[in-house]
């Protein structure tokens, strides 16, 4: 095993210790490394009950700020810098870089879908310099997992999902409001 991958996974273990769900690794533009971490996400996030939202999203947050945390101490000691995003970030999509990593799949709502997790994630990232591997992501083959299932689909109270197509303007006005019935029933599904 060379030292690339030997803090690759070292950083990964420690990551999953201090909480995260998943972690990956990929590159941005095929040259820099970035890390992702997966946290918990929960329907209950949304305003319905703003103070549950408030407490649950601050939670998050500092899980989050722990684990980047403890992964930025592990490099900067290597030698390498360590700038990270955490769930609340507001410039950047994580989406992509989460799917790159093996973390998930697109979702036909345009999520990212776990198969352990189903749409359940928030996601956080971090930059560095630091020589990893990148996730491999043949354990979970592109589209498997979301494409015949069709219960976001069924659930959407928009119709969100009009013509075998997903129009984000006829969701928004409802997931202002709170709606969030997609994410309800995308859960973890069977391994066939």
């Amino acid at each position: 095993m060379t030292y690339q991958d030997e803090l690759t996974n070292y950083i990964q273990q420690k990551a999953l210790k201090e909480e995260a769900l998943l972690t990956g690794v990929t590159k941005i533009r095929r040259v820099e490394p970035v890390i992702l971490f997966a946290f918990p996400f929960t329907e209950k996030w949304f305003l319905n009950v703003p103070l549950l939202s408030s407490k649950m999203l601050a939670k998050d947050y500092l899980r989050s700020r722990h684990v980047q945390d403890q992964v930025a101490s592990i490099l900067k000691g290597e030698g390498y810098t360590a700038h990270y995003k955490t769930v609340l970030s507001l410039f950047g999509d994580f989406r992509p870089l989460a799917v790159s990593a093996g973390m998930g799949e697109w979702g036909r709502n345009g999520i990212v879908v776990n198969k352990d997790y189903g749409a359940g994630l928030l996601f956080a990232a971090l930059f560095t310099n630091a020589p990893l591997t990148p996730t491999k992501t043949e354990n979970q083959p592109e589209g498997e997992h979301c494409i015949s299932c069709g219960e976001c689909i069924r659930s959407c109270p928009a119709d969100a999902f009009y013509n075998n197509q997903f129009h984000l303007n006829r969701c928004i006005p409802y997931s202002i409001r709170g709606c969030a019935e997609c994410l309800k029933v995308c859960k973890k599904k069977p391994t066939h």
